[in-house]
């Protein structure tokens, strides 16, 4: 994928290395100038070699000034194509690969890894061509005026070549150190401060701090090493531009001396081998720079280039009309599988999935949806197997509504729409099956109304309500709710609930909420127990045996 976006904005590339290289003609010829005024051998010679100077000057910042300009924007275009890329790759890979590596992995990559990718990637590139076209220019000089010069300039700078093999596996590897560490001190970040309120109440404020100074502790230090390792490089490179520079000096004297240049020869040599030298030194710290971020560039590379566990996979693209598990099974984690699991879900019923926590409820739904192929028995949908099918298209024809209700920093309506072609209209009928309209209506902006960061200006039965209408709005025949009402009060969990099961649509629900009156409105509630079914029939079959669901309702029971 990195290599398409390269591919994409090759032209632009390309063009923009036309003043690139002008101004790497310019610049070293200013050198040249030099020699000319200080050879002029008269005042009438002198003042018209000084207003070319001055025309060429104004040549050189014309140049300069376009250069940069057409780099900016050749970086800004693959920037854009990395980012949006990158977030494209991110939507449409599976959960379940999203979740193995954690939200602060893939927040890296846009910050950190792109980061060194255009700086130590694309305009150190710039950079190493313009200092490449210095050094041609100054060759083609010092050939011209003193070959001698040129041979003790090349064989001082093939020197400088050689130092960026000498510590390039320590900087790789403590870059890599550092933007690892960097990764683990955001997620702590994000953890922490996401649980603002949490500390503060628990007083816990002083342990967390702790915590967190070790981590920025830790991070520092991985950076402290990682720019440790490159000073080492840059300052060995230094060290050996330095010898090169006084070797060279101390030759051109003794060409002074012999008669062999004049004296603006002199100072345009002088100028010129520090065309040659510099440029020897910039290019060996821009390969530095170049082989740090291989890995980097090989991990970014390798994420943009992941393909999907929902790839080349059968699309369900209509309405549901049976799921059948036949002894289907699934390891959920070291100490807990899903066991031989028998049932069907038809169209058009509603069933509860109800159990003790940690029964296996919720695994369930993640099973159906899009938690990996590795399950043992059958999983049939509409007759296919699950394994071969796009699990993202089962949650578009049945979505699932989780306990923990995602809300944007945006207005009611974008929330409810998500930036998808509904007419307010459409929005505002959602928000009334929701029962959430009259509330919305009273709003100083209505549907327009701004929802503030984690929804603080709305309550929790609200944001659940407002969320409830993205499902109405899109009018599916077949929902998976996992414990939607968690957190509300009993009087607006049994309202949000009774609406549901109002509607036309087949509706599996894991609940932990056994108010008679909805409960008799499942057609099959399903008991869960250590992974497997307990026991499953309808309300009043499951009373009358006062079995496992028996004893849970008469504990929990509203």
């Amino acid at each position: 994928m990195l290599k398409e976006i390269y591919k994409k904005n090759r032209y632009k590339f390309l063009i923009s290395l036309i003043p690139v290289v002008i101004v790497g003609i310019m610049a070293p010829m200013r050198s040249y100038i030099m020699q000319l005024l200080i050879d002029s051998s008269n005042y009438r010679e002198l003042l018209e070699k000084c207003l070319f100077a001055a025309v060429f000057s104004i040549g050189v910042f014309v140049f300069e000034w376009i250069c940069k300009k057409s780099q900016a924007v050749v970086v800004r275009d693959i920037e854009k194509d990395l980012r949006n890329h990158l977030m494209q790759k991110l939507f449409y890979i599976s959960a379940n690969q999203f979740e193995k590596k954690g939200l602060a992995y893939y927040l890296s990559k846009f910050t950190t890894d792109i980061g060194i990718l255009l700086n130590d990637g694309v305009n150190n590139v710039y950079g190493m061509i313009m200092q490449f076209v210095f050094a041609v220019v100054a060759v083609i000089y010092l050939l011209c005026v003193e070959p001698f010069v040129l041979l003790i300039v090349a064989a001082v700078s093939f020197v400088q070549f050689a130092v960026p093999n000498i510590l390039k596996k320590k900087i790789a590897s403590s870059r890599k150190e550092y933007t690892e560490a960097l990764e683990v001190y955001l997620d702590g970040i994000k953890s922490d401060l996401g649980g603002h309120k949490v500390i503060r109440t628990f007083g816990a404020v002083e342990q967390i701090l702790g915590k967190q100074k070790k981590l920025s502790d830790f991070v520092c230090r991985k950076n402290e090493y990682s720019t440790k390792t490159l000073y080492w490089a840059q300052a060995l490179a230094s060290f050996v531009n330095n010898a090169a520079f006084l070797v060279v000096l101390g030759s051109c004297m003794f060409f002074v001396a012999a008669g062999r240049i004049t004296v603006g020869e002199i100072v345009a040599i002088t100028n010129m081998m520090n065309f040659v030298l510099t440029p020897c030194k910039t290019i060996s710290s821009g390969m530095i720079q170049l082989k740090a971020m291989e890995k980097v560039k090989a991990e970014l590379e390798a994420l943009l280039e992941q393909e999907s566990e929902n790839d080349n996979k059968e699309i369900i693209e209509e309405n549901i009309r049976e799921i059948r598990l036949d002894n289907a099974g699934q390891k959920i984690s070291d100490n807990f599988s899903l066991d031989k699991l028998s049932m069907t879900f038809e169209k058009g019923k509603k069933y509860a999935i109800v159990g003790k926590s940690g029964s296996g409820k919720s695994s369930i739904i993640k099973l159906l949806t899009e938690y990996g192929p590795d399950y043992t028995g059958k999983v049939l949908i509409d007759g296919h197997e699950l394994s071969g099918l796009n699990k993202e298209s089962i949650m578009h024809v049945s979505p699932v509504c989780y306990q923990q209700t995602y809300i944007f920093s945006d207005t009611v309506y974008n929330n409810v729409a998500l930036y998808q072609d509904y007419s307010k209209d459409e929005v505002i009928e959602a928000l009334k099956k929701a029962g959430i309209y009259e509330t919305i209506q009273k709003l100083p902006e209505g549907v327009d109304e701004k929802i503030q960061e984690n929804g603080r200006n709305f309550s929790g039965g609200e944001l659940q309500r407002i969320a409830l209408a993205r499902l109405f709005l899109r009018n599916k025949t077949m929902t998976f709710l996992d414990e939607i009402t968690s957190g509300l009060d009993n009087a607006t969990a049994y309202e949000i609930e009774k609406r549901l099961l109002d509607e036309d649509m087949t509706i599996i629900n894991i609940t932990h909420r056994y108010n008679k009156a909805l409960m008799q409105k499942y057609n099959e509630i399903i008991v869960m127990c250590a992974g497997k079914i307990a026991e499953r029939g309808n309300f009043d079959e499951l009373m009358e045996k006062e079995g496992e669901f028996f004893d849970l309702f008469k504990i929990l029971s509203e």
